[in-house]
């Protein structure tokens, strides 16, 4: 897999400022591009995962680290 065009990594709450972010980091992205998101938030890969499919941007990519963060690759439609 190809690097991703941009990057966030947070341990952060996921909350709506965080996915406002995200959404302001995608938008500067062209299409196809991939972003990866690493979050500290236990509930992260529910949140993401709603956010990906209310935004119809492909989620490439879910793991749970080793430090147990949870790293996601999303694709910008």
């Amino acid at each position: 897999m190809a690097e991703p065009g941009d990057h966030f990594a947070s341990d952060l709450e996921i909350c709506f400022e965080v996915l406002l972010y995200l959404s302001s980091r995608m938008a500067k992205l062209p299409s196809g591009e991939t972003f990866e998101f690493v979050s500290g938030d236990p509930d992260a890969v529910v949140k993401v995962t709603d956010w990906c499919e209310a935004r119809d941007y492909p989620l490439l990519r879910t793991e749970i680290l080793p430090d147990g963060r949870a790293r996601f690759v999303i694709q910008k439609s």
